[in-house]
C-alpha cells in the first residue's frame, strides 16, 4: 500500500537543511568579502602610489614616506583576503585608510579633502560581515565620529605646501575616489546579496538533482493559488503526475548513476515540452507534477500524448541505447472548489492505474 498523500496545511520539507544553510551563508560571506575585499584593496593600492608622487612634488617628505608604507599594507591586505583572512584584511584597511586619513587631514588641513576616505571605510566595516552586527555598527559609527572630529580639529589648519592654487582640484579628486571606493563597496554588497537571494530561493524552491521545481514549492504556490481562486474564481489548472516506467530495473540493472540521469533527461525534456505558464515539479523519485495553468480538456491531451510519444525519443543516454524510456500518466482537472489535495490524489489514482494497464498511457480522473 502507497503511503497517504501529506495535507497541504501539514506538509513539511523534510530534509534537514539547517547545516546546509549554515554552510551556504558561510560560502556567500566569504564570496561577499572577497569581492569587496580585492576591488578596495587594489584601488587602494593605486590611490597611495599616485600619492607617493603628488606628495614628492609638494615637497612633503613625510607624507611620500608613509605612502609607501601604506601601499604596502594594501598589498599585504590584497594577499591576505587571497588567503582567506577576510577579517585581518578588513582591519589592515580600516586602520591604514584611518592613519592616513587623520595624517593628511593633520598637516594639510580640510582644503584637500582627504578625510573623505573614511565614509568609505564605514561602509566597508557595515557590510562585510568580518565582526558582529553590534560590533560592525559600533566601530563604523565611530569611524564617522572621527571624520566629524577631523572637521572640526583641522578646521583652521592652512594649507603652506607647494602649489596651493591645486587644492581645489585635489579636493575634487579626492571627493572622485573617495565616493568611487563607496560605490564599489555598495555594489559589490548589492551583487553579492542578490546571487545569495538567488541562491537560496533555488534552494528552498528547486530540486538538487533535476533543476525542476519541488514539492515544497509546489504546495506553497497552491496555497496562495487556492485563495486566489476564492476570490477571484477565476484561476483553472489540470494537474498531471507522471511516473518514469520500470525505473526500478534501469537502476538494479544499470546503477543508480544511469538513473539519476534518465531522471535528468525526462526533466529537461517536460520543462521544453510544456508551456511558459506551466510548472513542472519533481514530485518525488521517478514521479513528476505537471501544472497545466488554463486550458482546455482537449488541448492538455494534446498536449500530454505528444510528451507521452515522444520521450521515448528524447532520453538519450549512455547505457541506454537499447532501452525504450516511457511515461505513466495521470490527469485530472481541478474541479470548483476542490482542494489542491483531493485533485492530486485523484491524479496519483489515475497515475497508478495506468502502470496497472500496461504503463506507457494516459488515464484521466473522474
Amino acid at each position: 500500500m502507497r503511503p497517504p498523500l501529506p495535507n497541504l496545511e501539514t506538509e513539511r520539507n523534510q530534509t534537514p537543511l539547517d547545516s546546509s544553510f549554515a554552510i551556504l551563508h558561510s560560502d556567500h560571506k566569504n564570496n561577499r568579502l572577497y569581492s569587496i575585499l580585492k576591488k578596495v584593496c587594489f584601488l587602494g593600492a593605486v590611490i597611495h602610489i599616485l600619492f607617493i608622487f603628488f606628495f614628492l612634488s609638494i615637497g612633503s617628505l613625510w607624507l611620500s614616506v608613509l605612502n609607501i608604507f601604506s601601499v604596502i599594507i594594501w598589498l599585504i591586505a590584497m594577499y591576505q583576503n587571497q588567503s582567506g583572512r577576510y577579517i585581518l584584511a578588513t582591519l589592515m584597511a580600516t586602520i591604514e585608510t584611518i592613519v592616513h586619513a587623520a595624517l593628511a587631514t593633520h598637516f594639510l588641513g580640510l582644503s584637500m579633502g582627504f578625510h573623505y576616505f573614511l565614509w568609505p571605510v564605514a561602509l566597508l566595516i557595515m557590510v562585510s560581515n568580518s565582526f558582529s552586527t553590534k560590533k560592525s555598527m559600533l566601530m563604523g559609527f565611530s569611524v564617522i565620529l572621527l571624520y566629524g572630529a577631523l572637521s572640526v580639529y583641522a578646521k583652521d589648519i592652512t594649507y603652506q605646501y607647494a602649489f596651493p592654487a591645486i587644492t581645489d582640484v585635489v579636493l575634487l579628486t579626492n571627493t572622485i575616489l573617495a565616493a568611487l571606493g563607496f560605490v564599489i563597496v555598495m555594489m559589490s554588497s548589492q551583487d553579492n546579496n542578490t546571487k545569495k537571494e538567488k541562491r537560496l530561493y533555488e534552494i528552498a524552491n528547486k530540486d538538487g538533482l533535476t533543476g525542476a521545481f519541488n514539492r515544497q514549492f509546489v504546495y506553497q504556490l497552491m496555497k496562495q493559488t487556492f485563495s486566489e481562486r476564492r476570490n477571484l474564481r477565476s484561476l483553472d489548472y489540470t494537474l498531471v503526475l507522471t511516473d518514469i516506467d520500470n525505473f526500478k530495473e534501469i537502476n538494479e540493472s544499470m546503477g543508480h548513476i544511469v538513473g539519476d540521469e534518465v531522471i535528468k533527461a525526462v526533466s529537461t525534456y517536460l520543462v521544453t515540452a510544456v508551456r511558459e505558464t506551466d510548472i513542472v515539479a519533481r514530485w518525488g523519485g521517478e514521479q513528476f507534477l505537471i501544472i497545466l495553468m488554463n486550458i482546455e480538456p482537449d488541448n492538455s491531451q494534446i498536449l500530454i500524448e505528444k510528451i507521452r510519444k515522444n520521450i521515448r525519443y528524447q532520453i538519450i543516454t549512455e547505457g541506454l541505447s537499447d532501452r525504450v524510456t516511457t511515461l505513466s500518466f495521470g490527469v485530472a482537472k481541478a474541479k470548483d472548489d476542490e482542494k489542491f489535495e483531493d485533485t492530486i490524489k485523484r491524479a496519483d489514482l489515475s497515475m497508478y492505474k495506468a502502470k496497472k494497464l500496461g504503463k506507457d498511457r494516459i488515464i484521466n480522473a473522474q
